[in-house]
């Protein structure tokens, strides 16, 4: 099966991809900038987001919006994520955290459409901590991927090779989800 992928970010392509690549579901990259609405939900900007990738290409597709969610903020800044890191940056988002609790959460949503009519959604998280330092600082990878310390682990996502990340990411999570929703499509 063919599927398009549209986004901007072609680390989520490329780690996506590759989980989708071990289902036989072969997935092309649109580039495109997707317009993100400033207060919607993750599920609310991956709907909205799907619905202009597909009237811009007509083809079945997938999109994902990832936030990141901090105890401390009381869950904020959620879909916010992009925005607060590129205001703050990491000297200023580590500050913010000093002296409070450093749990958070990675959350996904993948959306599915077909036809630009019906959407489906694939829901992953993955729950750990933020450091007190960045890991990794020129490392290519996603920014909160370099403070982020998954439960079960003592390093950075930034530290583990990327078949690693993938056997158990929000991401994957996700990704898996709308696998097993795929095939099941398939065999009606």
């Amino acid at each position: 099966m063919d599927l398009f992928f549209v986004s901007g970010n072609r680390h989520k392509f490329e780690e996506i991809s590759k989980i989708l690549k071990k289902n036989s579901i072969h997935l092309k990259w649109k580039k495109m900038f997707l317009f993100e609405k400033k207060g919607l939900s993750l599920k609310e900007t991956a709907k909205a987001k799907a619905r202009e990738a597909f009237n811009a290409i007509g083809k079945p597709l997938i999109v994902e919006d990832t936030g990141v969610f901090f105890e401390a903020f009381n869950n904020f800044p959620g879909a916010q994520a992009k925005r607060f890191f590129e205001e703050l940056g990491f000297e200023g988002l580590l500050k913010k955290l000093e002296g409070k609790p450093r749990e958070a959460r990675f959350e996904t949503i993948i959306c599915f459409t077909r036809n630009g009519k019906k959407f489906h959604f694939f829901k992953g998280v993955l729950c750990g901590k933020i450091d007190s330092r960045v890991h990794n600082p020129q490392k290519d990878v996603l920014p909160y991927e370099k403070i982020f310390i998954p439960n079960g682990f003592n390093c950075t996502l930034s530290h583990l090779a990327r078949s690693k990340k993938n056997e158990f990411s929000h991401r994957a999570i996700a990704a898996a989800k709308l696998v097993a929703f795929l095939k099941k499509a398939s065999q009606k």
